[in-house]
């Protein structure tokens, strides 16, 4: 076993596979950049690094990372599909513009605390295998094909669930301590909707029930306020981008 002490940068250079004198590194206190090459498995992969940047990459699986925890793991603009061979406790994971990521499937256990966890503009449609989640975390789910929110923790920081697929909010966390987004979704009501929100509650209005009040500002948020504690302010946008 071989240590490095710092970064080991090998991002844009054209790579096609890790290079196989990292098989047997330990990699302290910097963090392993193979941004931006042509590699599409994780074979050579360091015996441990604190953070990972693996984006931009036609990476299909995370299997060949060793460790069991990580500070930061991004993996965006890649192939994979799940989160098989991904650590099991994970502080900050990033996932974005993955067309094939549509699953939470595999080793994650664990967000620590404050936290984050990112999959935006993904294919994500189930939150089966949600991990865990620490106390400060924000959870960003935005722009992916949602249909259920079963799953999720009772309690989050920030959370952002813009432009999926939902009819229903069950099995959204009830307490939330800072913002919750919600826009551009097919509520058909709030059954579900947060108890407890210390932050600014974000949301389309929308015409669910069937009921044209509901497109009314000040009807929708007091509709909204008979159902949860909200200490920041309301901020409501119509279905055509216009802040009203």
């Amino acid at each position: 076993m071989k240590k490095i002490t710092g970064d080991v940068n090998l991002n844009n250079l054209y790579l096609r596979e890790i290079p196989s004198i990292l098989n047997d590194v330990v990699i302290e206190d910097g963090r392993f950049n193979i941004d931006g090459n042509s590699i599409k498995n994780l074979n050579n992969f360091p015996l441990s690094c604190n953070t990972i940047y693996l984006s931009n990459n036609p990476i299909r699986s995370l299997v060949g990372i060793k460790q069991k925890k990580a500070a930061y793991l991004e993996v965006s603009i890649t192939n994979i599909k799940n989160l098989e061979g991904c650590p099991e406790i994970v502080t900050s994971l990033t996932i974005t513009y993955v067309d094939d990521f549509n699953s939470l499937k595999g080793n994650l256990k664990k967000i620590n605390t404050n936290g984050n966890l990112i999959i935006q503009e993904c294919s994500l449609s189930s939150l089966d295998n949600f991990p865990s989640i620490e106390q400060g975390v924000l959870i960003n789910l935005g722009n992916n094909k949602i249909t259920s929110l079963l799953g999720m923790p009772t309690k989050c920081h920030h959370l952002n669930i813009n432009s999926n697929q939902l009819k229903t909010l069950i099995g959204c966390p009830t307490h939330i301590t800072g913002n919750f987004r919600c826009k551009y979704n097919n509520l058909e009501d709030l059954d579900g909707f947060p108890t407890v929100i210390d932050g600014d509650c974000i949301m389309t209005l929308s015409p669910i029930f069937n009921n044209q009040l509901m497109m009314q500002r000040s009807y929708f948020e007091r509709e909204l306020h008979k159902r949860c504690r909200i200490s920041g302010a309301v901020r409501l946008s119509d279905p055509r981008n216009i802040q009203i």
